[in-house]
């Protein structure tokens, strides 16, 4: 591309296409902190302006609210539980229960801090997902451990359960022995633990950050960084790994991006 060339023209709007929303707003600061925090959305609380995927807009004082009038925008969210937090947080007011649309979507309206009634949209996902749960004898400073060592935020707290996540999705969660949480005590904690019991968090790209931060915890370590499959062995999963205990003994595997430690074929053409 040549110096004078501009940045790629972006498309022209065409006719019919919803271009612009006037959200009505009591307080433009708690309005758009409300919909950054529930939807991600860019926002300039000063001038009142919000930037979402595919439309532009801002909040106004100058009409009322529309409530039960009126049309309702309904706007997509990734993760059902984590919006309906938000949006409570946030000072927005559920209305009802998530509803089944078909098997395909969630659907439930609430109202943001202004009084607009809103839709949420939630798609349903195809696929079952690993949440796993451990039993450990002190949730405070297993979640401490847990947290400076792979960098996840807590999500509930407490000395009874704990939720560990990475962003919105949820990673590990903890339990306290003796608690006898609705469902009952989990576990036993008189029996060795750990055994035959292996934690892996894959896919973690801050590695070298990990092993850092395990070393300053003192974590023990099972086996030190290590390349799977070994050096010379092909490729496989081509990650590396650190093996450790954490503190009541459980086995934890954080092993790299697959592909992180790949080796290029010694018969492949070089890169210029």
């Amino acid at each position: 591309m040549s110096g004078g060339e501009g940045p790629p023209a972006v498309p022209h709007p065409v006719q019919g296409e919803v271009v612009y929303l006037q959200l009505p707003a009591l307080d433009i600061a708690a309005s758009a902190a409300f919909y950054e925090a529930v939807f991600g959305w860019s926002v300039d609380s000063v001038q009142g302006r919000f930037e979402a995927p595919g439309i532009i807009g801002e909040w106004t004082t100058h009409c009322p609210p529309a409530g039960d009038t009126g049309p309702v925008v309904w706007i997509l969210a990734e993760q059902l539980g984590p919006a309906l937090q938000r949006i409570e947080a946030n000072g927005g007011k559920i209305r009802g229960r998530p509803e089944s649309d078909g098997g395909h979507r969630y659907l439930v309206e609430c109202d943001d801090p202004a009084g607009n009634r809103i839709g949420i949209a939630v798609p349903i996902r195809r696929r079952t997902e690993s949440q796993t749960l451990v039993a450990v004898r002190d949730v405070e400073a297993s979640s401490r451990w847990y947290r400076h060592v792979l960098g996840l935020r807590s999500d509930h707290g407490g000395p009874t359960y704990e939720r560990l996540v990475d962003g919105n999705t949820l990673v590990l969660q903890l339990h306290r022995f003796e608690s006898d949480h609705h469902h009952g005590t989990i576990g036993d904690p008189k029996r060795k633990l750990g055994n035959g019991v292996v934690l892996w968090f894959g896919e973690t790209a801050d590695f070298d950050g990990t092993v850092a931060r395990a070393a300053d915890l003192g974590a023990t370590v099972v086996h030190p960084p290590l390349r799977n499959p070994a050096e010379g062995e092909g490729n496989g999963p081509g990650h590396r790994e650190i093996w450790l205990k954490d503190p009541d003994g459980y086995t934890v595997v954080v092993a790299s991006p697959d592909g992180e430690a790949f080796e290029p074929s010694s018969t492949g053409a070089e890169v210029p």
